[in-house]
């Protein structure tokens, strides 16, 4: 089974990425043996089983003294230190978020917990902070967050994002790509995947590979930080694929789920395309982002432009069977969301990267394999480097066709 996994078309150039009072000390419970931890070229992978309190006690033992710095260096130096928002603001932010996520999750994450010897609150804000930073980029927390916030002034900016008037270039860059019939070499689906996080020099060695069996849905595979239960990136044992881009919106709400956690439910649960996209359909939503949903068995793959109470799907051109999507909107809509959020020179810059993607796939049409897949990936490096100079460069993780 894990072997399967890692032969599957997930074509992911990454750049690690995030940076805090030491977290209470809880006592250890027995490792449970059914995980494991090994590292794929160079990349920290561990294999989980079973229930979700089971798989998430096994996560928080074998990255115990990871999950601990990461606590304690980026949750509470980096986030909590300095921020308009107490560490107390932010827990009681979680009580209003926590009736909306699945319980089965908040079991993983109480098994990370006790598995780590953090506290659940702890835990629980590793997990939506990051989300948020990047799918709420510049907007003033009373927009949000009323709770974290005087209302009566807006002389905050958000605890969960980067402050106003910070220019270009700060927010996190994603470009995802899907190709397959007769745009591939051999009619099969590859997806590609560029991610540049926020805080993409503190948490880059929390980054970590997660192949889950869980006792109820679909096996998958999915990259995201360490102590995550929700998904960036990621693949199921039916070939369903899901990749998230950051689109920063002003269409949000003070309840739902973070995307991440929607992309696990999908990745978990959906057999089809249709059966993913109604999982977005149907949701609660905290935020949005734009994805690249793709289904290898078919093969083919779709765009979702989404934000809080909006959706848009797009599928490519007969002829043409390629697709990408990098941090703006198509839909025009959802773009009207982001003109106040989205600096110009960021969404130039965003549309720049995504001519560029789909010039370099049309052009290749008829003969992109891996090898061709990877090319673009860096090419698309390249570009991401070219409009925020001084960016560190990132690390390449590849696997074959299906």
């Amino acid at each position: 089974m894990h072997a399967r996994f890692v032969r599957y078309a997930l074509l992911l150039l990454i750049v690690l990425g995030i940076s805090a009072p030491s977290p209470q000390v809880i006592p250890l419970p027995a490792p449970n043996p059914a995980g494991h931890w090994e590292q794929l070229a160079g990349v920290d992978a561990i294999y989980l089983n079973g229930a979700p309190y089971e798989m998430g006690l096994q996560q928080g033992t074998l990255l115990r003294d990871s999950l601990r710095d990461l606590v304690s260096n980026y949750l509470y130096a980096n986030i909590a230190a300095g921020r308009a928002a107490s560490h107390a603001s932010l827990l009681s932010h979680i009580r209003l978020l926590e009736p909306s996520i699945p319980s089965a999750l908040r079991r993983e994450m109480q098994g990370i917990a006790d598995g780590a010897g953090l506290s659940y609150q702890d835990v629980f804000l590793l997990n939506v902070v990051p989300d948020l930073l990047t799918l709420t980029y510049q907007l003033p927390s009373w927009e949000l967050f009323p709770s974290l916030s005087d209302s009566a002034s807006l002389r905050y900016t958000t605890a969960l994002s980067v402050p106003h008037g910070l220019g270009c270039g700060r927010m996190a860059l994603s470009s995802s790509f899907a190709a397959w019939g007769p745009a591939t070499d051999n009619g099969q689906l590859l997806i590609g995947h560029n991610l540049r996080f926020v805080h993409q020099e503190q948490l880059r060695r929390y980054w970590v590979l997660a192949v889950r069996r869980p006792a109820q849905g679909n096996a998958f595979v999915s990259l995201a930080l360490m102590g995550s239960v929700g998904v960036w990136m990621g693949m199921s044992e039916e070939q369903i694929t899901a990749n998230l881009a950051g689109a920063p919106s002003v269409d949000v709400a003070s309840h739902g789920q973070p995307l991440p956690f929607l992309l696990r439910q999908v990745l978990q649960t959906a057999g089809d395309l249709t059966q993913a996209v109604n999982i977005l359909v149907a949701s609660s939503r905290l935020c949005g982002g734009t994805l690249l949903l793709g289904d290898g068995k078919a093969p083919e793959a779709m765009a979702v432009d989404l934000s809080a109470h909006r959706l848009a799907l797009h599928e490519p051109a007969e002829d043409m069977p390629v697709l990408a999507r990098t941090n703006h909107f198509i839909d025009q809509d959802l773009a009207a969301t982001q003109r106040t959020v989205l600096p110009s020179c960021e969404q130039e810059a965003s549309m720049a990267r995504l001519g560029r993607l789909l010039t370099v796939l049309e052009l290749n049409s008829g003969w992109i394999s891996t090898e061709k897949s990877l090319a673009v990936l860096w090419d698309d490096r390249r570009a991401q480097l070219e409009g925020s100079p001084g960016v560190a460069h990132g690390d390449q993780i590849a696997a074959p066709p299906y």
